[in-house]
């Protein structure tokens, strides 16, 4: 699998536009947490990888066959690139379809970098209890009030402050909502895979609007009648 990761790393580097980067940071984010699942342990101290729980493994299995099916769209593509000069029935028109499929490559790529990455969140976050407002949680809370007189000390504290922690108001026990925001303590590494393969859906959309457009000036020469 990483032998996979590796090469849809030089594929990318050699042909950009294919969606290729999007699917290697996808099974990066997929294979991390397949090692953090097998070691992992739900809310109540069960163990998540394990052949009873098929809400864990089946929809991990979901997961890899979204990316299974992408990469090999890809290598597919790259393989008419490689060969298709070689068809005399594709020789000509062989750069318009390479690009196309390619634009087609990229979108599928995004959508499953998407499913791979909802999967993946919900498995990783989902089995662990939220936290509630019970009085060691209220009292790591920032008052507003207390933010307020060390402004002046300290400036920038209370934006910064309310960036990263939950905040009290005047008036309030707790903040309005249903508990403190959950620590991703050991996740570093999964939310920066997760927020990378964001940014990595970039020009997907464009992708997806290219190929369309290729499609309006599809033309078939044999029906003569046939709109262009």
């Amino acid at each position: 699998f990483r032998l996979w990761i590796a090469e849809l790393a030089r594929l990318a580097a050699a042909r950009p536009g294919t969606g290729a980067c999007a699917l290697a940071t996808a099974m990066k984010l997929w294979l991390w947490t397949l090692e953090y699942l097998q070691k992992a342990t739900d809310a109540d101290g069960a163990k998540l990888y394990h052949k009873s729980r098929q809400g864990v493994t089946f929809p991990l299995a979901d997961a890899l066959c979204w990316l299974l099916a992408a990469r090999q769209f890809i290598l597919d593509v790259r393989e008419l690139e490689e060969k298709g000069p070689a068809n005399p029935a594709l020789a000509d028109g062989l750069p318009g379809f390479v690009n196309f499929f390619a634009d087609l490559c990229q979108v599928q790529s995004a959508r499953a970098a998407g499913e791979v990455g909802r999967i993946c969140a919900d498995l990783v976050y989902g089995f662990n209890r939220h936290p509630a407002w019970d009085s060691a949680s209220r009292a790591a809370c920032y008052s507003a009030a207390e933010l307020e007189s060390l402004e002046g000390i300290i400036p920038g504290i209370d934006s910064s402050a309310r960036a990263c922690a939950d905040v009290t108001e005047a008036g309030e026990a707790h903040p309005r909502k249903a508990g403190p925001c959950p620590r991703a303590d050991g996740l570093e590494t999964f939310t920066r895979l997760r927020a990378k393969l964001d940014g990595c859906l970039t020009g997907s959309r464009l992708a997806k609007d290219r190929a369309a457009e290729a499609l309006t000036k599809v033309m078939i020469p044999e029906a003569l009648d046939y709109p262009g």
